[in-house]
């Protein structure tokens, strides 16, 4: 949800930019920075997906259980190079 946040206000951003830019060209230094924005949220976004949504490194494992106070299914997922352990609703990415 954040994540989709952040991303919303970096295009609006960009297209505040680029009205600005038409407006006025000496602004170009805004657009460079909203389009920075932008190629980030959007590296982050796809970069830490991985092939399973998890990240570069990370790997769902079989153990499943059901959260007392959500009642969700939660998923362990593990980096094996950290030893890092997550605990994620069965079907969502763990947290980059």
């Amino acid at each position: 949800m954040l994540k989709t946040m952040i991303q919303v206000v970096a295009f609006l951003s960009l297209i505040c930019a680029m009205v600005l830019v038409v407006i006025e060209p000496m602004a170009w230094p805004a657009l460079a920075g909203a389009g920075l924005l932008v190629l980030g949220t959007l590296w982050e976004r796809f970069y830490y997906r991985g092939s399973e949504g998890g990240g570069p490194g990370w790997q769902p494992t079989a153990e499943r259980f059901r959260d007392e106070e959500s009642g969700a299914l939660v998923t362990v997922w593990f980096n094996p190079s950290t030893g890092e352990r997550r605990y994620v609703d069965q079907g969502a990415a763990p947290p980059a």
